[in-house]
């Protein structure tokens, strides 16, 4: 048992193997009652030591989606766990951001594990925040300035966060002048939201972007549509809109649901672009450059959802795509790819196009955007995928998380990597060592990782994580070029 000593209060953790662990503990005021669709405030302080060895309930979300366990859940959920070194700091500071498409997943599941980090010196706090219709349903056009940033609450709570560990990392040995915030998939899309976020400025110094890019938004007529289909699921109209605030969060569970499919895109509950809330530019247009950024995504990014949703059969490519420019532009794109890779069959094309248009083409961008900023940003693509697994996973999406936190040797990371061949190992530790490197303050060095160069418009020199690793420019360049005119 280890106790420490924050301006809230008192908190009694543990230490482990030379970590020292803090679960459940709040860093927001609970959003509930008539804070619901709110931002959330600081938390209130506690006269009594608070036992902070368990964690808190997970984001009110649909139970087993992603192939997910069911995870218990409530309202008040805006809680941070933190994994600390035992020796005194300062330490550098990791704030991560879990992923789940924006209506799932939690801070607390085992592949986030922050130990193997805390051993190499860092400091990583992992963070709830609001999901769905609870942080993102838009209805400032029906229940006025009040609810502005009701679109944007899974952001704001991410920037509460933020706030919460400006004031009292140092307590844990954590450093607050250095600290970056990372996430994979729908966080690293928050993630990368927050490089363009006024309230989030000077709250962090690097970002860590797994499997992001900062273009899955919606229009506020969008986000109009989708409050609509909510509303219509719970039979309420919309001159009745304040009754949201007293829908039982299973009733609101199951309307979200519904609006999901009645929607027309993959992600229906996204932040919104509206000039009158929290994130009035597109994070394109508004990106600083000013935080180094270390970014990425996998090769085979789609074969995940394949294998987990059953997507692999259909034909085909979905026109609903998010991130297309131009409506016509799909006949183009799924034409020019049978030119690419005639070798391919129709569901491999299927899969490499979705790959890019959500994952490694967004990349690209925001890299791009941060470049024309004046900004720094190391490029990466993982390529390691296990020699025989029984769904042929290739790299798909999320193979990256437990290479990243060490945590091969988990549920989820046995699955990725089909029992954690030493190869697999190997490349985690050279990961973890170039990720703390990079979270300190330099570039992403490591023991048996080539010099990893910036990234740039010309050369595009991006590492690929491999065994062994290399340092390529421009990878499927022709590929790339076909969504110039595109996305």
């Amino acid at each position: 048992m280890v106790r420490v000593r924050t301006s809230l209060g008192g908190l009694i953790g543990e230490e482990s193997d030379g970590v020292r662990i803090f679960r459940g503990v709040p860093f927001a005021a609970p959003p509930l009652g008539p804070a619901r669709f709110r931002p959330a405030g600081p938390p209130a302080a506690w006269d009594v030591d608070r036992d902070a060895r368990e964690f808190a309930r997970a984001a009110p979300q649909p139970m087993g989606q992603y192939g997910a366990a069911p995870v218990a859940v409530d309202e008040d959920c805006l809680y941070l766990n933190i994994h600390a070194p035992a020796q005194p700091g300062p330490h550098p500071v990791l704030v991560w951001v879990h992923g789940g498409g924006y209506t799932g997943g939690a801070s607390f599941e085992g592949v986030y594990d922050g130990s193997g980090f805390a051993r190499r010196g860092v400091v990583v706090v992992t963070l709830a925040y609001r999901l769905g219709v609870l942080g993102l349903l838009h209805l400032r056009h029906l229940l006025g300035d009040e609810y502005a940033a009701s679109s944007a609450n899974a952001l704001l709570d991410v920037v509460q966060g933020l706030r919460w560990v400006r004031e009292h990392i140092g307590a844990f040995g954590g450093d607050p002048r250095r600290v970056t915030l990372g996430g994979v998939s729908a966080g690293a899309k928050l993630t990368a939201n927050l490089l363009a976020l006024p309230a989030a400025r000077g709250l962090f110094r690097r970002a860590i972007v797994q499997s992001g890019g900062a273009q899955t938004l919606r229009s506020v007529p969008e986000a109009e549509q989708a409050t609509g289909d909510v509303l219509a699921a719970l039979g309420i109209t919309p001159d009745r809109a304040a009754e949201l605030i007293e829908v039982p969060v299973a009733d609101l569970l199951d309307a979200q649901a519904e609006a999901i499919g009645r929607g027309t895109a993959r992600f229906v509950f996204r932040p919104v672009v509206d000039p009158a809330g929290p994130l009035p530019v597109a994070p394109l247009r508004a990106i600083r450059g000013d935080v180094p950024i270390l970014l990425g995504s996998n090769q085979d990014e789609e074969q995940m959802f394949v294998v987990t949703e059953g997507t692999a059969a259909r034909e085909p490519v979905p026109a609903d795509l998010a991130n297309l420019r131009r409506p016509d532009a799909l006949a183009d794109l799924v034409r020019t790819y049978a030119e690419l890779y005639p070798e391919l069959n129709g569901r491999s094309r299927r899969i490499r196009l979705l790959t890019a248009e959500s994952y490694g083409i967004p990349t690209v961008r925001l890299a791009e955007a941060q470049l024309a900023a004046g900004g720094t940003a190391y490029m990466y693509r993982f390529r390691w995928a296990p020699r025989a697994h029984p769904q042929r996973l290739g790299s798909p999406h999320a193979i990256d998380i437990p290479f990243v936190f060490g945590t091969l040797d988990t549920p989820l990371g046995r699955w990725l990597t089909g029992g954690v061949p030493p190869a697999a190992q190997e490349l985690s530790d050279r990961i973890q060592q170039a990720w703390a490197a990079f979270v300190r303050g330099g570039p992403p060095v490591a023991d048996g990782l080539p010099e990893w160069p910036r990234y740039d418009p010309i050369e595009r020199h991006t590492m690929l994580l491999d065994v062994p690793a290399t340092v390529v420019g421009d990878p499927d360049r022709e590929e790339r070029r076909v969504w110039d005119h595109a996305m």
